[in-house]
């Protein structure tokens, strides 16, 4: 994405629309995949000799839960996107796209979860948890620390 900055005169200007997400050049990941375009809502201000680019971007990426393993779709949303750009006579267009390609990048998850709800896979039997209670026996409640309470020590 390019603004040219003789758009933006003296008075903020404000910037909105789609652009491809081929654009970002973003690494083909096995963990999520880009499903829509970068949508943007941005406002370019100028402060002397410089370019000030806020606003907010977001885009549509499919990937798998970490906890059922079911696909998902998220929305990648960035609402604090800003940048600032040296102005000069020899920069008449400014390019956008590296700063909104990161913001983009640093926004993924970790880790994909459907939804907060969800209660994962069984640990015994690999049953979704989300769709249907498993059969499993519930595991024995283990306290880590308990076997101290059972030590016996000599006073002098």
């Amino acid at each position: 994405m390019n603004i040219e900055t003789g758009q933006v005169r003296q008075r903020p200007r404000r910037f909105t629309g789609v652009e491809p997400s081929a654009i970002l050049e973003l690494p083909q990941e096995t963990q999520f995949q880009v499903i829509g375009d970068v949508r943007y809502a941005l406002t370019a201000q100028r402060f002397a000799a410089d370019l000030l680019v806020r606003g907010v971007l977001e885009m549509d990426v499919r990937g798998r839960c970490a906890r059922c393993g079911e696909y998902c779709t998220q929305t990648v949303r960035d609402g604090a996107f800003a940048c600032s750009y040296s102005l000069s006579a020899a920069n008449e267009l400014i390019d956008l796209t590296a700063d909104i390609r990161e913001a983009i990048l640093l926004a993924l998850p970790m880790n994909f979860v459907c939804s907060e709800a969800c209660r994962g896979l069984c640990v015994q039997c690999g049953a979704n948890l989300n769709k249907a209670p498993c059969a499993c026996a519930k595991p024995r409640q283990t306290i880590p620390w308990g076997m101290l309470d059972q030590l016996k020590l000599k006073r002098k």
